[in-house]
């Protein structure tokens, strides 16, 4: 499985875009950004899902075969204590691996378009 970081830099190559471009719509500078992704190769949870929002991504907790459905409330804290306390994205998708879920990229954009690498922003 390919990693969130070569995910986003592939996501970003399919539609041509640039660091400047995705910085401005993460709400960060170009370095900071290219930083995060070049040279931190374990970005906190946070950061993830900033730079995936401005991809009009959000991450969902998907419940694995016969683990108990997860609470939005639940999550909702969960998700913020991460961001709070700066945990990779690896670290919080292990722990949701071993509690019996999964983290899952849903999209905005039409599937189609996603799957072409057209960005309709």
């Amino acid at each position: 499985m390919q990693n969130i970081v070569e995910f986003i830099k592939e996501e970003m190559s399919n539609r041509g875009m640039t660091y400047d471009l995705l910085a401005e719509r993460v709400g960060t500078t170009r370095q900071n950004l290219w930083t995060k992704l070049n040279k931190n190769t374990r970005p906190n949870f946070e950061t993830v899902r900033k730079i995936l929002a401005a991809l009009d991504y959000d991450l969902v907790v998907e419940k694995k075969k016969g683990a108990a459905d997860p609470g939005e409330k639940e999550i909702a804290e969960f998700f913020a204590s991460t961001d709070e306390e700066q945990v990779s994205y690896e670290c919080v998708q292990a722990l949701f691996s071993t509690m019996g879920y999964s983290l899952e990229l849903k999209t905005h954009k039409i599937e189609e378009n996603v799957k072409q690498g057209i960005d309709n922003c």
